[in-house]
């Protein structure tokens, strides 16, 4: 008992020490020149004990002598504090050289004002931030990066597909509207023409008085586009290779349990003379609905039936049946992995009276669609004479080339990804699919797992 009651009371001394050393401190925090410094974070270091000084800088806490106060503020530089036996401190940050600069927006025929002076919204991105991860076209790249701008893309599918982008709900009843383009000074027709390699920064004007700069054609914003200029009295090469890969990651969950066609019970095939000599194998088997594109077929039991690349004469699969099972992963089976590669080259070369950027751009992309890709080629050159301070001249050209394979159908079932949602059998081998994919039938088509007639009308 005398060992607990002792034990008691050397922790209540304890914690009586240990309060007489916590005191309140109050303090201020300013920059140089004196001003307060708003909502500063102040921070005892190697705790998680911390709070935000008020707006006028202001800030008081609980702590002890020895504490070390760590104080953070945006555009200032870290600064550590030792707690004494006094309840006031008075804090001075240092403001620091890093802090950002004067952000200067691009408007109407070139003229720049800094972002604080303009009488509307403005966002700047440079093109540092556009390029991080090389884009084919500019609205891809400057997607996620711009606030009150929605980018709508298509499939990854679509080769080369041009996101659209929409400023701050600029849609009529009769569909979405875009925003107007303008490069150094010029409008274009659309972002699709603007390689992103050759962009120094982006501007992105809305709201009614930027409609004032470029007129009617800018109801629904401006996207303005500065492209890159060389230094005077140098000239330079840059040199850039980006690549990135692509691989289907989420798909549908579809049921495995029925296959394809839409008879609930598998169909029994007679053979009569004037059909195919090799089908005479099959008499007496069963097949499924082939006519229907959807999966409303028999039950998958492994059951023995005709397989749909068993009627295509010539094979080593015709005339043979096959067991009914699914094919968990035939969607996944079917997409390849896709590359994207970009070149660039740029050449630049600035002296008196003159300013030429040559810019030189390969972009090739393998597509997740087997034998899909893109071979596009962009060569461009923006020059500039300065005549006298009074009278320059400008020549801008794009000479652009695309070659496209594969055909894309974004309209009823979305040819490009969206059949596999609608119509598709749950039972196909997409390896046994691939490897008849060149296959022709006694007629001249390709062969298919579709049918129009069940072999029973042939």
């Amino acid at each position: 008992m005398r060992k607990v009651v002792s034990l008691l009371l050397v922790l209540l001394l304890s914690v009586t020490v240990a309060i007489a050393q916590t005191h309140p401190v109050s303090g201020k925090i300013t920059d140089q020149n004196g001003e307060p410094v708003p909502f500063a974070t102040v921070t005892v270091k190697n705790t998680k004990r911390a709070l935000a000084a008020t707006a006028e800088g202001a800030f008081t806490l609980n702590a002890r002598t020895g504490d070390i106060l760590v104080i953070q503020a945006v555009n200032f530089n870290q600064k550590e504090v030792t707690v004494g036996s006094e309840n006031t401190l008075s804090i001075v940050l240092e403001r620091a050289s890093t802090s950002l600069t004067e952000v200067v927006v691009t408007t109407a025929f070139n003229v720049k004002k800094d972002i604080r002076t303009t009488p509307y919204s403005a966002q700047v991105i440079k093109g540092e931030a556009l390029n991080i991860i090389p884009q084919t076209n500019l609205n891809d790249a400057l997607a996620g990066k711009v606030a009150g701008v929605q980018f709508r893309s298509q499939s990854g599918t679509k080769l080369n597909s041009q996101s659209f982008a929409r400023i701050r709900g600029g849609l009529l009843l009769s569909g979405d509207v875009g925003p107007l383009f303008v490069v150094d000074g010029t409008i274009v027709g659309n972002a699709y023409d603007i390689d992103p390699n050759e962009v120094e920064s982006v501007n992105i004007l809305k709201g009614a008085n930027a409609t004032a700069l470029f007129g009617s054609r800018a109801s629904n914003g401006a996207i303005v586009i500065t492209t890159l200029k060389a230094a005077q009295g140098k000239t330079s090469i840059d040199v850039s290779q980006g690549m990135t890969f692509d691989k289907v990651y989420r798909l549908p969950h579809l049921q495995n349990s029925y296959a394809g066609g839409g008879s609930s019970t598998l169909i029994p095939f007679t053979y009569v003379n004037g059909m195919p000599e090799e089908w005479k194998s099959l008499d007496g088997k069963m097949y499924p609905d082939y006519t229907d594109d959807a999966s409303w077929g028999p039950k998958m039991e492994g059951q023995e039936y005709i397989p749909w690349y068993a009627w295509i004469p010539g094979t080593k699969y015709t005339g043979k049946t096959a067991k009914l099972v699914p094919q968990p992963n035939n969607i996944k089976d079917f997409w390849e992995n896709g590359l994207n590669s970009n070149t660039n080259v740029n050449l630049y070369s600035a002296g008196k009276g003159y300013n030429t950027r040559i810019s030189m751009s390969k972009e090739f992309i393998q597509g997740l669609i087997p034998n899909s890709k893109s071979d596009r080629n962009i060569v461009s050159t923006n020059t500039t004479f300065d005549f006298n301070s009074h009278f320059s001249a400008n020549i801008d050209m794009t000479y652009n080339t695309q070659k496209i394979y594969g055909e894309y159908a974004d309209g009823y079932a979305n040819q490009s990804s969206g059949n596999f949602g609608q119509w598709n059998h749950r039972d196909l081998d997409m390896n046994i699919m691939r490897e008849m994919r060149g296959v022709l039938t006694p007629i001249g088509t390709l062969a298919t797992w579709n049918f129009r007639t069940n072999p029973s009308a042939y």
